[in-house]
C-alpha cells in the first residue's frame, strides 16, 4: 500500500503539475461559467442566492468587463423570477458559493475572476487525489485524475466538482461511510440524480444494523449529507413550486437506448471516442475479476456503482441540449462516469497480480499523455468537429455507428442549428428528414438514390448509409421535441433526381471522389455555387445559384469533351471542349438562365 510520506509525495507533484497546467491555459469563461460567476460575484457582496433585478446591471458589467464577448449576454434572459422578483439562474448556486472566499481574493490582487474556480477545483482535486492515492494506486489514479478532466481544471463549470465528490464517495464508502453520505450529498447539489449515491450508501449502512445507529459519525454524516442532497430540491421547491428548474430543460418521454449508452459509446461524445483506455481497463479489470474469485468481487460497492451509473446514462439522457458546448469533445456528463471505475479498480490494487499493475501502468501513462495534449485546458472549446473514430467510422463504415441524430448534424454543420439534409463530405453518411410533400431531401451533390416510403413521412428521420454504389437506410435513433428544418436550397429538386442518377450512374459514380483536390481539374469558380465529383478522367460539376458571369477555370490532364445539362427537363443545353494538358487554365462559361445546371465532362481518351 502507499505510505503517507510518498503519497504527501505524489500529491504535491500533482498539485504542481495542476497549477503549470491553469498557468499555460487563458482564463475565459465557456458554457454555464457566465451563470456560476454571477452567483459568486452576487454572494461576495453578500446578496444571493439569487439575484435582485437592481444588481443585475452592475454584475452584467463585471462580466462584460472580464470577457466582452458577454457583453451582450442579457442575465434576466438567463434566469427564473420568483415571487419576491429576485431571479435564480436554471443552475443551482451552491458550487458559486464555494468558490466565494476564493473570489475575495483574487479580486484583491486583481487578478482574472475565474482563477477564484481555479483555485476551488484544484482543492476539490487534491482532496480527491489524497483520498483515491492510498486506495487505488499510483497508476490507477494517474488514469483517472490525468484524465479528460483536467480541461476542466480552470473552469467556471461543475465537472470537476462533480467529479471529485464522486471521487471521495465511492472510495470512502465502505470503510468511511459519513464522508461518502457527505460527498455524495455535495455532489447532488449542482446535479440532483446524483442524489442516488448518497441513497445507495444510505440503504447500505443501514442495512448492517444497529452498528448504524450507535455510530456518531455515520449519523452526523446522514444529517450532513442529506441536508445537501434535500438542499436543491428545497429551495428550489420553495421559490418555484419544482423541485428544479433543470426540469426545464428536460426531453419529455423515456430516453432510448441508443440516448442512453450515447455517453459511453457515441464516438463524438462518449468515452469510446475520448477516453478509449479507461474503457479498455474496464474491460480489462472484469476479465481478471472474472478469473480470479468474481463471487468475491460482488460486493455492495459493486451492486451501487452499477445502478448508480445506470441511473447517471437515464438521467443524461433526458436532456434537451444533448449535444452541448463547453467541452472540447467529450460530453461533459460523461465525467460522471469515470469515478464509477473507482471500486473495481481499488478492489484490483488489493487483490490484483504484478502484471495487470504493469499493464495498469502502461495504460494510464499512454492516457495521460495523450489527454495532456487533447485535453490540456488551453484547448478550445470544440464541440463541434468529430473526433478521429466518428470521422473515420462515418466515412468507412458509416453503418456501423448512427448516433443520436443532434450530435451528427451539429457535428457535420459545425453549429447548433438543426437543418436537413446533412451529409459527411464525401456523401459516406447522410441524414435526411421526411417531410411529407413531394419535395426533394437529397443533398447536392450526392448521388440521390430512391429513399423508402418510411423516410419519407413527415417527421421521419433517417440515415443513409453508403455501401458501393448503394445507400442502406435506417431509422436514426431518439427522440425530437423538433425535427430538422429542410434547407431547400441543399437539395437536389425532387423532379432533377432521375437525370441526376442517370449521369452519376453513366460516370460510374461509385468509382469517384467527392473530394476537389482528389478530382484536381476545378481551379477556380466565379458567380455560382460549384461541388464536384469525379476523378482526373471524367467528373461532374454542380452549378447552384449561377450569376449572369459565372464561369469555372479548369487544368484537365487530357483533352475533353462533356456538355452542360439541365437536370430538370433533361435536355442538352451546351456542349463543352476543353484543350489538354495546358499551362493555361481552361475558361468555361456558364450558360446563364438557369436555376441548376451538371457540366459532365469525360476525357476524349476515358473508356
Amino acid at each position: 500500500m502507499t505510505s503517507d510520506r510518498s503519497t504527501s509525495r505524489a500529491l504535491l507533484i500533482a498539485v504542481a503539475f495542476a497549477v503549470c497546467l491553469v498557468a499555460g491555459s487563458p482564463p475565459r469563461i465557456v458554457g454555464d461559467g457566465g451563470e456560476y460567476l454571477a452567483q459568486a460575484i452576487n454572494f461576495s457582496h453578500l446578496r444571493g442566492p439569487a439575484l435582485r433585478p437592481a444588481d443585475i446591471p452592475d454584475i452584467q458589467a463585471r462580466i462584460a468587463a472580464f470577457d466582452p464577448v458577454l457583453a451582450e449576454w442579457d442575465i434576466n434572459d438567463a434566469t427564473v423570477a420568483g415571487r419576491d422578483r429576485r431571479r435564480d439562474f436554471l443552475h443551482f448556486w451552491f458550487y458559486a458559493l464555494l468558490a466565494t472566499p476564493a473570489l475575495w481574493v483574487v479580486t484583491a490582487v486583481g487578478a482574472a475572476p475565474t482563477f477564484a474556480f481555479a483555485i476551488l477545483n484544484l482543492v476539490l482535486l487534491g482532496l480527491a487525489l489524497r483520498v483515491a492515492l492510498p486506495r487505488l494506486g499510483t497508476a490507477a489514479s494517474v488514469l483517472l485524475f490525468a484524465s479528460p478532466i483536467i480541461w476542466w481544471i480552470d473552469k467556471a463549470h461543475t465537472e470537476v466538482f462533480t467529479f471529485s465528490l464522486l471521487v471521495i464517495a465511492f472510495a470512502l464508502m465502505r470503510e468511511r461511510p459519513w464522508w461518502a453520505l457527505i460527498a455524495a450529498g455535495a455532489a447532488a447539489t449542482q446535479n440532483p440524480p446524483i442524489g442516488i449515491v448518497f441513497g445507495l450508501v444510505f440503504l447500505w449502512v443501514a442495512a448492517r444494523g444497529q452498528t448504524f445507529w450507535r455510530d456518531r459519525r455515520v449519523i452526523a454524516g446522514v444529517a450532513v449529507g442529506g441536508v445537501l442532497a434535500l438542499l436543491h430540491p428545497a429551495y428550489t421547491y420553495a421559490r418555484f413550486g419544482t423541485p428544479s428548474l433543470l426540469l426545464r430543460a428536460r426531453r419529455p418521454g423515456l430516453p432510448t437506448l441508443a440516448e442512453m449508452s450515447a455517453l459511453v459509446l457515441d464516438p463524438t461524445i462518449g468515452l469510446i471516442g475520448n477516453f478509449p483506455i479507461l474503457l479498455i481497463v474496464g474491460i480489462a479489470a472484469a476479465i481478471v475479476i472474472a478469473r480470479r474469485d468474481w463471487r468475491r468481487a460482488l460486493t455492495p460497492e459493486a451492486a451501487i456503482v452499477a445502478i448508480s451509473g445506470a441511473a447517471f446514462l437515464f438521467s443524461c439522457a433526458q436532456t434537451t441540449n444533448f449535444h452541448h458546448g463547453a467541452t472540447p469533445s467529450l460530453s461533459r456528463y460523461a465525467t460522471w462516469l469515470i469515478p464509477l471505475a473507482v471500486p473495481p479498480l481499488a478492489w484490483l490494487y488489493r487483490h490484483g497480480s504484478r502484471a495487470w499493475q504493469r499493464f495498469l501502468l502502461v495504460a494510464a501513462a499512454t492516457s495521460a499523455l495523450v489527454s495532456l495534449f487533447a485535453f490540456h485546458p488551453r484547448v478550445p472549446q470544440n464541440s463541434h468537429e468529430p473526433t478521429w473514430l466518428a470521422t473515420y467510422l462515418w466515412t468507412h463504415h458509416p453503418a456501423w455507428d448512427n448516433p443520436v441524430p443532434e450530435v451528427f448534424i451539429e457535428t457535420e454543420l459545425h453549429n447548433e442549428e438543426s437543418w436537413a439534409p446533412v451529409a459527411t463530405r464525401g456523401c459516406e453518411k447522410i441524414l435526411i428528414v421526411g417531410h411529407g410533400t413531394d419535395e426533394g431531401l437529397w443533398p447536392v451533390p450526392c448521388y440521390p438514390a430512391p429513399i423508402p416510403d418510411r423516410c419519407l413521412t413527415a417527421g421521419a428521420v433517417c440515415y443513409a448509409n453508403r455501401h458501393g454504389a448503394r445507400y442502406d437506410f435506417v431509422p436514426a435513433p431518439g427522440r425530437w421535441t423538433e425535427a430538422p428544418r429542410l434547407k431547400r436550397e441543399w437539395t437536389w429538386p425532387k423532379d432533377a433526381e432521375a437525370q441526376v442518377r442517370a449521369q452519376y450512374d453513366a460516370w460510374h459514380w461509385a468509382d469517384l471522389s467527392f473530394d476537389p483536390d482528389v478530382v484536381g481539374v476545378l481551379r477556380q469558380s466565379v458567380g455560382a455555387d460549384v461541388s464536384v465529383v469525379g476523378r482526373p478522367d471524367r467528373f461532374i460539376l454542380t452549378f447552384q445559384n449561377i450569376g449572369a458571369d459565372a464561369l469555372v477555370r479548369l487544368r484537365p490532364t487530357a483533352p475533353m469533351t462533356g456538355a452542360f445539362i439541365d437536370p430538370q427537363t433533361g435536355a442538352t443545353v451546351q456542349p463543352v471542349h476543353v484543350d489538354g494538358p495546358t499551362d493555361d487554365l481552361q475558361t468555361v462559361t456558364v450558360p446563364p438562365g438557369h436555376h441548376l445546371l451538371l457540366l459532365t465532362m469525360r476525357s476524349d481518351h476515358a473508356s
